[in-house]
């Protein structure tokens, strides 16, 4: 499975979760996500997370106690990965190239188009 690919249906059912859930998932992916961005190391990673601790900013800006957010966030992961698993398991590729290029085909066969169908 194409990792990019994977990104996309990610976002595509993020997009979809009910507003507050969207946003929690939303504020400590972006905190964890500049972190990583900032990080040379793994340790390096796991010293600004427990420096910056994305859940308890989170229970702060949304009026939750750190167990709250914890428990909610690991219930909107779970319903990502579960959403993402059924995509994957229902998704098709069709090969659209000859359709799309017609003799072009012949000139340019390093260029594919699919249609990705989940």
């Amino acid at each position: 499975m194409n990792e990019k690919l994977m990104e996309v249906f990610v976002r595509n059912i993020v997009a979809s979760l009910p507003r507050n859930r969207r946003k929690l998932y939303q504020f400590i992916e972006g905190i964890e996500d500049s972190l990583a961005q900032q990080s040379d190391t793994r340790e390096q990673f796991l010293a600004l997370l427990r420096e910056h601790s994305p859940h308890h900013q989170a229970a702060k800006r949304f009026n939750m106690s750190v167990e709250e957010t914890v428990r909610f966030m690991h219930d909107i992961e779970d319903e990502i990965s579960e959403k993402l698993e059924k995509k994957l398991n229902n998704y098709t590729w069709i090969d659209f190239t000859e359709q799309l290029h017609g003799d072009q085909v012949e000139t340019n066969r390093t260029v594919q188009y699919f249609f990705v169908n989940s």
